[in-house]
């Protein structure tokens, strides 16, 4: 096929960043009623606005321009100190859980985020077998019932995992369910639950701090003589038994970091992969963006893979990260902004960087590096970025005339700059055309330098 020239040039005028070039930035925290700055402690995505438990400063938001922190002294929040959990539900309310207090604290906001009159907060006492333990985990199941995930310090077991089922009466009619060594299919793996994770079978993946993962297939949580629970550890297939975070992908499948790097879970076979080559060997956090892009929070700073598992940046400190140790991570779905918490491992202090992607929901297209300068890249060739899996992706000189058909596969797409015979294309302008599986047509444009 061929493109009518004048789109050609218009593609061609047309600057696109890529994701490659971009640098991050660092906001500034907000000075808090604690003793000097905030240390932020967990992260958590409302939209375009990103929240943070912190250790001495109740929880903050930002909406990009604005900061607002929720403390003791708004009447709102009971307690300061150590909030290890910081998430937003479905309805958008903001949760968090302080240590050892057996309480659990939900911000209604009534839809205005700098303003805190029209906020609406609901108590949470959970049952006293919590008490003197720490929450460090939270996820919402399709029906909108709470889990939380306990470190259970004193050893007993008698709760790791509690389950939180709202009746819409007030938080008196509530009903809790605890898990602990009372659960009939076996005993969970350990006591000290730092992560939960529901998959696409509503399965709920317990990450242990140094003991790897459970699954749970719980079905009916009120019925648990037919629960299966499988254990994942080092001898299954994970880079190690000491895990750190675990995050479902939109396409289903699990991805998991710890000590020795990060792996994949595929659903469909049942077995774990690890990333090659992976350039940390600690990783703290880990998020996905809208195009199934994964981003992972790590001591030697983020690196960001293609759905398919391979490697596509690595940034740190020499690309505008404050330090390279980071330590959570999140990402906005509605536009793709990344943001890191960095931790400064001499003093605790803890820094916000952000990262505009363009790695929101709209398809976009971007190639790296442009302009393509053979020889500048560890390997060769024009890696095509924002293309879904299934896609058709073409080469295009300036003249409308097809250079070279790519064969489908999973993101990233890579053009070898070669023509359709295997020769090398002079120097010059060249257009990448996409269709994506939606039938949605996106065009950009790579300069090759010879």
């Amino acid at each position: 096929m061929r493109i009518p020239l004048w789109l050609l040039l218009l593609v061609a005028l047309t600057v696109h960043l890529t994701a490659g070039a971009q640098e991050w930035e660092q906001v500034e925290l907000p000075d808090g009623p604690g003793d000097g700055r905030p240390v932020l402690l967990d992260i958590a995505m409302d939209g375009g606005v990103v929240w943070f438990s912190t250790l001495s400063d109740a929880i903050m938001g930002y909406d990009g321009a604005n900061w607002v922190l929720h403390t003791t002294d708004d009447g709102g929040i009971r307690s300061n100190r150590f909030r290890y959990v910081m998430f937003v539900d479905a309805a958008g309310d903001k949760w968090t859980a302080k240590d050892g207090s057996s309480t659990i604290d939900r911000l209604e906001d009534g839809g205005t985020f700098a303003l805190k009159d029209d906020d609406t907060w609901s108590y949470y006492s959970y049952p006293s077998q919590l008490a003197s333990k720490r929450v460090f985990s939270m996820v919402e199941d399709a029906d909108g019932n709470k889990w939380f995930g306990i470190r259970d310090e004193s050893g007993t077991q008698s709760s790791m995992i509690e389950l939180l089922v709202e009746n819409g009466l007030g938080t008196e009619d509530d009903e809790w369910f605890p898990f602990g060594d009372s659960f009939e299919p076996g005993i969970f793996t350990s006591e000290d639950v730092r992560g939960l994770e529901l998959d696409a079978r509503e399965r709920l993946w317990i990450v242990y701090d140094r003991a790897g993962v459970d699954v749970w297939d719980y079905g009916d949580y009120t019925i648990t003589d037919d629960d299966t629970l499988t254990h994942y550890g080092a001898t299954e297939g994970l880079p190690s038994d000491a895990v750190r975070a675990l995050r479902s992908g939109p396409d289903g499948r699990m991805w998991l970091g710890g000590d020795n790097g990060i792996a994949v879970f595929e659903p469909e076979s049942g077995t774990w992969t690890q990333v090659a080559g992976f350039p940390s060997d600690r990783v703290n956090d880990i998020a996905t963006d809208a195009q199934g892009h994964v981003w992972a929070a790590t001591d030697d700073g983020v690196v960001m893979l293609y759905a398919s598992g391979e490697i596509a940046q690595h940034y740190d400190s020499s690309d505008g990260l404050e330090d390279d140790a980071t330590i959570m991570i999140a990402v906005d779905q509605t536009d793709g902004t990344v943001w890191a918490v960095t931790e400064d491992q001499s003093t605790s202090e803890t820094y916000l960087n952000v990262l505009e992607s363009g790695f929101g929901p709209e398809a976009r297209v971007f190639v790296y590096p442009n302009p393509y300068r053979e020889g500048e890249t560890a390997e060769r060739g024009v890696i095509i970025l924002g293309a879904p899996e299934g896609s058709n992706v073409e080469v295009f000189d300036i003249t409308g005339q097809s250079v070279r058909e790519l064969p489908a596969r999973r993101e990233p797409f890579r053009w070898d700059s070669l023509d359709a015979d295997l020769n090398e294309v002079p120097s010059g302008v060249y257009i990448v055309r996409v269709e994506t599986p939606s039938g949605e047509v996106l065009f950009t444009k790579v300069a090759v330098i010879r």
